[in-house]
């Protein structure tokens, strides 16, 4: 599962790919992925240029000019990537395919189909509950190491489990508590 710094990569390698972009239509073929429905995602978002992508946690938040935001989670597997002609065939895991008024296509694949995607107004973060929950970043500029250790002080389970907490500290996972 990505976690906060490799979603962090995908958040600075993905953005100088589509800012400024401006969505003609998003497609998928499993509607699932898409928490609002296909149909809210087109009506919400078609003709919207991407402004900033931001990262919470685990979670991207895709800006859009029209004051929507994408949130999108990565789960297991899923990933970004462009293709700057949208005739390039797609593999049978690409899920979700937006189309840019270039002709590139920003697509979102995920073998296991475990990823989501919901759309917000944005400022509205703190309504959606996975987000609102969230503990601090583990950065240097939002984390408080007496903030940190009071919230440890909370817990009596392992290490490990209190790190997994993402209310405790925000996008750590397997990889980086068993560090």
């Amino acid at each position: 599962m990505p976690e906060l710094p490799e979603v962090e990569t995908v958040r600075r390698s993905l953005l100088p790919l589509v800012k400024n972009k401006v969505i003609t239509a998003i497609n998928t073929n499993w509607e699932k992925i898409l928490i609002n429905g296909l149909a809210t995602f087109q009506k919400e978002i078609v003709s919207s240029e991407i402004t900033t992508i931001d990262r919470r946690g685990k979670y991207l938040l895709m800006r859009l000019s029209n004051g929507e935001t994408i949130i999108s989670h990565l789960r297991m597997e899923g990933r970004y990537y462009v293709v700057k002609d949208a005739n390039t065939p797609f593999d049978k895991h690409d899920h979700v395919t937006f189309t840019f008024q270039d002709g590139s296509q920003l697509r979102y694949r995920d073998l296991r189909k475990f990823g989501r995607m919901r759309l917000i107004k944005t400022g509205q973060e703190d309504q959606v509950t996975a987000l609102a929950k969230l503990g601090p970043e583990p950065t240097p500029s939002t984390f408080d190491e007496a903030d940190f250790a009071q919230r440890l002080k909370r817990h009596h389970k392992p290490i490990k489990s209190v790190l997994l907490d993402q209310t405790v500290v925000a996008g750590v996972g397997n990889i980086y508590a068993d560090e």
